[in-house]
């Protein structure tokens, strides 16, 4: 889904931008254009001032990872990397792994694991690269769910 912004004085007039952001990067975009500071520490995002004044700016990241390790009413524990077109989700219960060409199949409807095995096994490499990285919180199992 494209973004779309409209801000008077940083973004064109008209102008609509391909690059895959996260909400993360509104923290660092407003610190920097609001204060003219840089966010301190580690936290996660990017400033998205270089993307608004030019829709064709390539932001410098190659994946965006997610990483839910606890149960929502619409899904179990996952994780997730998007990577260019391709996106990867990990369910932490039973491993499984889940494929999706965004620019083909935005809607996530054709699971292409076991056709891409090589691009599966490869982003969930990369995703479990950062998570071990990161220190990320795994789930552990409920004992009253059996």
């Amino acid at each position: 889904m494209p973004l779309i912004v409209r801000w008077p004085g940083i973004t064109p007039a008209v102008a609509e931008c391909q690059e895959p952001v996260v909400l993360m990067d509104l923290f660092h975009t407003l610190t920097a254009t609001l204060s003219n500071a840089k966010p301190t520490g580690t936290a996660d995002g990017i400033d998205l001032k270089p993307l608004l004044q030019n829709p064709e700016t390539k932001l410098n990241r190659d994946a965006l990872y997610f990483h839910y390790p606890h149960y929502y009413a619409t899904t179990t524990p996952v994780s997730a990397v998007r990577s260019g077109d391709w996106k990867l989700l990990e369910y932490l219960e039973d491993g499984r792994s889940e494929l999706y060409h965004l620019q083909d199949d935005p809607g996530e409807q054709t699971d292409l694991a076991h056709r891409r095995p090589d691009k599966a096994a490869s982003l969930l490499q990369q995703l479990q690269e950062w998570r071990t990285e990161g220190n990320a919180a795994m789930p552990t199992p409920n004992p009253n769910s059996r």
